[in-house]
């Protein structure tokens, strides 16, 4: 029998893509899942097989640049430390 479900670093791994990449069309919509109790994120089969097999304006989404200034998702990168003195988490 044919597997119904995969998790997310499984359809990074089918995909060819990072697990932050899978993640990321996670967190903006683009692959749905099927939540569980817990942390636990499953993609259904079907919903795999479409992406894969979607024409190319529907999958558009998947391949959009950002100017690296903000994640696929949108959201800035978090700020950086100036060059030559590492960040403290203590605050002067």
């Amino acid at each position: 029998m044919e597997r119904l479900t995969y998790t997310v670093c499984e359809v990074a791994e089918l995909l060819g893509t990072s697990r932050s990449k899978a993640y990321d069309l996670v967190a903006t919509g683009l692959l749905p899942i099927f939540p569980l109790p817990g942390r636990r994120k499953l993609v259904a089969r079907t919903v795999l097989e479409r992406l894969v097999n979607a024409s190319e304006p529907a999958a558009a989404g998947l391949t959009e640049a950002t100017n690296g200034d903000e994640h696929a998702n949108g959201r800035p990168h978090a700020p950086t430390a100036p060059a030559g003195r590492p960040r403290s988490r203590i605050a002067s």
